[in-house]
């Protein structure tokens, strides 16, 4: 079986952070990503994916949340866009901030 990425290290390119991905859910309950390259808001499709953890890591948030997870995770997406053919990775986390504002998260990282 072929490993995720051929067994390459993966992270998203600028591309996708700082709030450059952008989607939305839209006849279900499925979300879409949109391709950042293309200004129709194309659909990237997911080509692979992986799974990782379980771990045990804080997320920096904790002591701020009511409600805490049961499981540690992070899931990591290639995503590709097959009208400009943009390819990249991007992860879903319950690892890091999971409470306050969008706003405040992306002023934080940018002054870092």
């Amino acid at each position: 079986m072929k490993n995720f990425n051929d067994g390459k290290p993966y992270h998203g390119s600028s591309a996708v952070a700082h709030g450059q991905l952008q989607g939305a859910t839209a006849e279900s309950d499925n979300f879409y990503f949109f391709c950042p390259d293309c200004s129709d808001k194309n659909i990237l499709r997911i080509l692979g994916y992986e799974v990782q953890g379980p771990g045990t890591p804080t997320p920096p948030c904790i002591d701020q949340v009511t409600e805490k997870a049961k499981r540690v995770f992070t899931l990591v997406f290639q995503l590709h866009c097959e009208q400009c053919k943009f390819t990249d990775f991007m992860k879903i986390s319950n690892t890091g901030w999971q409470i306050g504002k969008y706003a405040d998260i992306i002023k934080r990282r940018t002054s870092e």
